[in-house]
């Protein structure tokens, strides 16, 4: 769920990445874990050099590799902010992961070009929606999202109705 403050001449959204949310990816990564010990540990193998320890062998890395993508995902996940200041006529995006350093872009507000709602299609299930704002040189700043595109459109209306009255009114 997007987070949209309004105070005065600032504007900020904020695309946060719940502590709840990294605890579950974190909480699933171990889930997987337990097949290589039922399958390499449990058994007491007597010698690795049999058909079946290599096929066990072979799931265990596999779910190895699941717990380390669950894990990932939870300390990389990205919080996205982005900061429109009118009285100095800035837009501010910052990325964030306990993982990466901090990413933050600036642009004027009067080379903004274009504030829409992105779809992505997915294999699995439905869209998901974002913000995608673009400029007079190119760049594109997308806060990212899963939300629904109703809360999409009426952020982007929020950013819209900001915008274009410029003493707050």
């Amino acid at each position: 769920m997007l987070r949209v403050v309004e105070r005065g001449d600032r504007l900020e959204i904020t695309s946060p990445m719940p502590v709840g949310k990294r605890l579950l990816f974190a909480v699933l990564a171990l889930v997987p874990l337990l097949a290589p010990y039922q399958l390499l540990i449990a058994p007491g193998w007597e010698s690795i050099l049999n058909p079946f320890f290599g096929f066990a062998a072979l799931i265990s890395l596999g779910a190895l590799a699941v717990s380390g993508f669950l894990v990932w995902a939870a300390i990389a996940g990205i919080e996205s902010t982005a900061r429109f200041d009118r009285q100095r006529r800035t837009l501010t995006t910052v990325a964030r992961a306990p993982v990466m350093p901090l990413q933050a872009r600036t642009c004027s507000l009067d080379d903004l070009r274009a504030i829409k709602v992105e779809t992505t299609e997915w294999s699995d299930g439905g869209p998901s929606y974002s913000l995608k704002i673009d400029t007079a040189d190119g760049r594109a700043f997308k806060l990212l999202a899963e939300y629904d595109k109703a809360e999409a459109e009426e952020v982007r209306r929020q950013i819209s109705h900001f915008l274009a009255h410029p003493s707050g009114g």
